[in-house]
């Protein structure tokens, strides 16, 4: 958001399914043209976790290329997944392999098991990397190049990831993966369990890809056919009474240019809700029991209660008044 902001770019989005979450690679194509500066696909979405496509990405991007003369290549959006597809099995080809993929970008901070505020950006070869967006310094002692914002960046996270890259190495990095997916699990399939006021209709309905080749995040919402008073959000505050912080959303974003609210999918109003669990290496099985009895605590309290929801419906809260600074 902050490059079409700052930089006057126009984005094209390509709205996929709640039930996907992930970009039909055959709807890239139509929103290519002679001014497109690249296609991003995301490894691990920020709502359900899943992998986009980006080998069937990388097949209409070099069909595009060759019939219409275009140079575009691929940013792949590794932010989450970055420090988890390199260590899952049998995934379809989604990095450099790919001849049109040409940056990843990932989040250290987030799975890479480095200390907040640490990010990466590969470029496939340097050519790829413009000379004119670097700024060259040499008062520091030698000669540098600096190609963030910002310029002055602390080092602690370079230090901690290169500790982590030499502490865990690829064995330890897929033990903590492992694990992680393992506990995603237990929770999953414990909100497979509950059932509604019925206690024959499952509560939930999943939203992420399952128990392999995805972030360990569990994204759900309620059963839609329980047709309930309450939503997502509504569970999310149930839930905070045991000290858990499930995060609710709605099916919406605002544009980044247009500011207007749009659906994130084509197939579900921006008012419908979810809600997402991100299963942590220090998220252990016996936390997530927990989590699990919080869930049935807030599920037994919100059906007692759910009249009073249907009452009192969500109201816009002002947090602040816009008075004049002294």
């Amino acid at each position: 958001e902050k490059l079409f902001k700052y930089f006057d770019v126009v984005p094209k989005f390509v709205s996929p399914s709640y039930k996907s979450m992930k970009i039909d690679p055959e709807k890239v194509e139509a929103l290519i043209d002679e001014e497109t500066m690249g296609v991003v696909c995301i490894m691990g979405n920020h709502y359900g976790g899943q992998y986009d496509r980006v080998d069937l990405v990388n097949e209409i991007v070099t069909k595009v290329n060759k019939e219409k003369g275009f140079q575009v290549g691929i940013h792949v959006d590794a932010a989450s997944g970055g420090f988890i597809a390199p260590f899952q099995k049998d995934l379809p080809e989604w990095d450099f392999r790919l001849s049109n993929v040409l940056s990843i970008s990932s989040s250290g901070h987030k799975f890479g098991e480095a200390c907040c505020g640490t990010g990466w950006l590969v470029w496939r070869q340097r050519e790829n990397l413009a000379e004119h967006v670097a700024i060259s310094v040499s008062y520091l002692g030698g000669h540098a190049d600096s190609y963030t914002l910002n310029f002055s960046r602390p080092a602690t996270g370079v230090y901690s990831q290169m500790y982590k890259f030499q502490r865990l190495g690829i064995e330890g990095y897929t033990s903590i993966m492992d694990n992680m997916m393992t506990v995603a699990k237990y929770i999953r399939d414990g909100l497979k369990e509950m059932k509604g006021q019925d206690e024959k209709t499952p509560l939930f309905t999943i939203l992420d890809d399952g128990d392999a080749q995805c972030l360990p995040v569990v994204t759900a919402m309620l059963n839609p056919s329980l047709q309930l008073p309450f939503d997502d959000i509504d569970l999310q505050y149930a839930l905070s009474q045991g000290h858990w912080y499930v995060s609710g959303y709605t099916m919406g974003f605002e544009d980044p240019l247009g500011k207007e609210k749009k659906p994130l999918f084509h197939d579900q109003p921006s008012s419908k809700t979810m809600f997402r669990i991100v299963v942590k290496s220090n998220l252990t099985i016996r936390l997530a029991e927990h989590l699990l009895e919080t869930f049935r605590k807030a599920r037994l309290f919100l059906l007692e209660h759910g009249e009073g929801y249907s009452k009192y419906p969500h109201k816009k809260v002002k947090l602040h008044r816009q008075n004049t600074a002294c």
